[in-house]
């Protein structure tokens, strides 16, 4: 089987495969800032955490470390199963190109 050229593709083809190329890189971009985010208020969850331990303030570390949990849980679930939509499926949930 030869691959299909992109000057063999029509124009409608071309306007589909590019928009198909955009949306997964802008679900990318959008993982990884939602994963920046996360991982900032981890930092600040962990800030106030070791401020709270060296003030003696123990009641407050139980809230402290539910919400890094939290944190992690919804880093883990962008991590392992936020994947493009699509009807062509692959082992790993990304889209493949459809051959003709």
């Amino acid at each position: 089987m030869q691959s299909e050229t992109t000057a063999t593709r029509t124009t409608s083809e071309r306007v589909r495969v590019g928009r198909g190329v955009r949306g997964r890189a802008a679900v990318s971009q959008a993982r990884l800032i939602l994963l920046v985010m996360i991982n900032v208020a981890q930092l600040w969850i962990l800030a106030a955490a070791v401020e709270a331990a060296l003030a003696r303030h123990f009641n407050i570390l139980v809230p402290l470390v539910v919400a890094s949990g939290v944190c992690w849980l919804i880093t883990l679930s962008i991590v392992l199963w936020w994947r493009p939509v699509s009807r062509r499926h692959t082992s790993t949930g990304y889209i493949r190109p459809q051959k003709k």
